[in-house]
């Protein structure tokens, strides 16, 4: 197996992770887990942005082109009147 195929295979085990973190996160009641959760989650989070670097660097990812200025306008009409959160 080849460097950009593990760098993208433990990129996307983490990004799997951040999204199992999160809804534990949002569910959990006890404060000290929660806590601890969030915790993980930022380490993980750490570790995704420095293989995100790493891969991007090395042209083993391509990131996505920058959203217009009316598509995140679009998005947020989208999503703000359905959320409470900002």
């Amino acid at each position: 197996m080849d460097e950009k195929v593990m760098v993208a295979d433990a990129l996307n085990g983490i990004n799997g992770c951040l999204t199992r973190y999160e809804e534990m996160i949002t569910q959990t009641e006890n404060q000290n887990l929660r806590q601890t959760l969030q915790q993980i989650r930022n380490q993980a989070e750490t570790s995704q942005y420095e293989l995100f670097t790493i891969a991007k660097n090395k042209a083993y990812y391509e990131p996505a082109a920058k959203a217009k200025e009316e598509e995140i306008m679009h998005v947020r009409a989208l999503v703000n009147p359905g959320c409470s959160c900002k």
